[in-house]
């Protein structure tokens, strides 16, 4: 008599932004990623939190710079997860803006013997958590990673992400952005609207989806796009997030609260692997239509 298929364990990256408190209801593992300011190396959310990267980066004296998990990294942690016997979903931030996904397929073609499975979510910070909560609410709900994956890809359709940054500097140092736009940008003051492509070419990178005079505009704008894309007082999930101030974060979950029927609304900081090409001064929201799937 074979074996009923087993729900999988859940694990993805430190680009994953996502309340702690999620984090530990459904023990969701991650692999965290490298922050260097010169020879100084730390892990996100391992032993740099948030607000220490912040205080760090406050000093000015060296640009910091990002390094992703190596095979190893993703191997330990995968064998520690396959002693439980069960499968491995493993979640990762977009192929188009990082190699984190491509080193943890080559970690799980290294480990035949385990049961893992790969998936790109063609996005990155709360969106991410978003389709990683989807997937820890499945995995309880008993669901298998094949059944899994179609509603990741359906809370990806579902909405997307969207932030602004108050200096393009940081986008420019990372090669996110082009020399004219940053300057541009830079003269005009204008406060880019940035999205993840999901279609075509640009598939899971960065495209600019609006812009703002100012940091407070910006909520206008985010929400208009979430209520053309949901809309108005249609049911929504959403987690948005900030650098080192949540003031405009919350008066954004407060407007997103007054517009529409949220079932979820939550916000986190910015992970400090994504401060580094965001700067201090960021502030965005991932959403998606709907109740959750499970």
């Amino acid at each position: 008599m074979s074996t009923p298929p087993q729900s999988p364990l859940i694990v993805t990256d430190a680009a994953c932004d996502i309340p702690s408190q999620v984090v530990e209801e459904y023990a969701i593992r991650f692999t965290p990623l490298k922050i260097l300011f010169g020879d100084e190396v730390y892990m996100s959310g391992v032993d740099m939190t948030p607000d220490q990267f912040y205080e760090r980066l406050a000093r000015g004296d060296v640009h910091p710079t990002t390094s992703q998990p190596t095979t190893t990294d993703f191997m330990e942690i995968y064998r520690e997860m396959g002693q439980s016997g069960r499968p491995i979903l493993s979640i990762h931030l977009s192929e188009g803006l990082s190699g984190t996904v491509n080193v943890a397929r080559q970690a799980a073609q290294s480990l035949p013997d385990l049961d893992i499975t790969v998936y790109d979510t063609h996005t990155l910070t709360t969106a991410l958590g978003l389709q990683v909560m989807v997937a820890a609410r499945a995995a309880r709900a008993g669901y298998t990673s094949e059944q899994i994956l179609p509603l990741l890809k359906d809370t990806f359709y579902a909405g997307n992400m969207l932030f602004t940054v108050d200096d393009l500097s940081y986008l420019y140092r990372g090669g996110r952005i082009g020399s004219v736009r940053y300057q541009i940008g830079q003269i005009l003051h204008i406060k880019p609207v940035i999205t993840v492509a999901q279609e075509g070419e640009k598939l899971g990178t960065y495209i600019t989806a609006g812009r703002a005079r100012s940091l407070p505009k910006t909520i206008e704008v985010f929400v208009k796009i979430i209520e053309d894309r949901v809309g108005a007082g249609n049911k929504l999930r959403a987690i948005s997030m900030y650098g080192d101030d949540s003031a405009l974060t919350e008066a954004l979950n407060a407007q997103l609260a007054d517009r529409f029927d949220c079932v979820y609304l939550n916000m986190v900081p910015t992970a400090a692997v994504l401060g580094v090409h965001v700067g201090p001064k960021a502030m965005g929201v991932s959403f998606a239509a709907g109740d959750w799937p499970v």
